[in-house]
């Protein structure tokens, strides 16, 4: 009986597969990005991309992950826990309404919903680094462990979701708004 061989991934064509995909993602956006054209672009076959990634979705989700600590700022720690978080959260919606950042937050949610390891990637190199940053700096202002995690679950999932419905058009006052309204309900 012989071991199936474990194909590895050639590190030349991974960058040439990622930096093909970033350049058409700019140039075509995600609806005009195939696997055709990333593999021409990055002198591959199709083969290889799929081999590696199970769906264009997943490509381009894995993709933009490698961007993804250009959004997860922590938050400040000053002498108001509330500025903070209204400072940390309207800079999460300026993040999460560029076309860009809009486009990833969409690309990731859809990759997400259709590949269970792009989900567990996203939730985290995404979901867990905003989310722990949201409850220690409430923890550090003198919060419950079980409150501080609930208000940022409150905060978090308010902003993205109402960013993945409202879209670009989503206004920070809004995300100020959220963020206010969930921390004066703890007081």
């Amino acid at each position: 009986m012989t071991t199936p061989v474990t194909r590895r991934r050639s590190e030349r064509s991974r960058l040439a597969i990622v930096n093909a995909t970033k350049e058409l993602l700019l140039e075509r956006g995600f609806d005009g990005l195939s696997i055709e054209a990333v593999a021409a672009r990055a002198g591959v076959g199709k083969q290889t991309i799929y081999r590696w990634w199970p769906s264009r979705p997943a490509l381009v989700a894995d993709v933009l992950l490698e961007e993804s600590d250009k959004i997860l700022r922590p938050v400040d720690y000053t002498d108001d826990v509330v500025a903070d978080l209204v400072r940390w959260s309207t800079r999460l919606a300026a993040a999460l309404t560029t076309a860009k950042g809009h486009a990833m937050l969409r690309i990731l949610t859809v990759a997400g919903l259709e590949h269970e390891e792009t989900k567990s990637r996203m939730y985290q190199t995404l979901s867990v680094p905003l989310h722990e940053s949201v409850t220690a700096r409430l923890t550090a202002g003198g919060l419950g462990k079980a409150v501080a995690q609930t208000a940022a679950d409150a905060i978090v999932g308010g902003i993205v979701y109402s960013i993945l419905n409202e879209g670009r058009s989503f206004r920070r006052s809004r995300a100020e708004a959220i963020t206010r309204t969930v921390l004066n309900g703890l007081t």
